[in-house]
């Protein structure tokens, strides 16, 4: 059975058998944003500003270090948005 043969058996054996399909779920999606609040007794509240969040945990270090630094007398502290993303079928209903 020379090479020809054996590309088209294993391209039939697929028709026959299709691979299945093997669901992907997508790693989970962070995001960091900033929130800030002027004393301990107020509620907090997320920063406003040209960019609010960031994807980079590094970059929005800086930035909560910059906060900081412009606003001494605030509190400010990091968080994090995790999104996740599910795929099932649909129920018929």
């Amino acid at each position: 059975m020379d090479q020809d043969q054996r590309r088209a058996r294993i391209f039939n054996m697929r028709k026959a058998r299709p691979i299945p399909h093997i669901p992907t779920t997508p790693a989970p999606a962070t995001v960091y944003f900033i929130e800030s609040r002027p004393a301990p007794s107020q509620p907090w509240q997320q920063a406003s500003g040209v960019q609010s969040s960031w994807e980079s945990k590094d970059k929005a270090l800086e930035r909560l270090a910059a906060r900081r630094e412009m606003q001494p007398g605030w509190e400010h502290r990091l968080m994090e948005r995790i999104t996740t993303v599910t795929e099932r079928p649909a129920t018929d209903a």
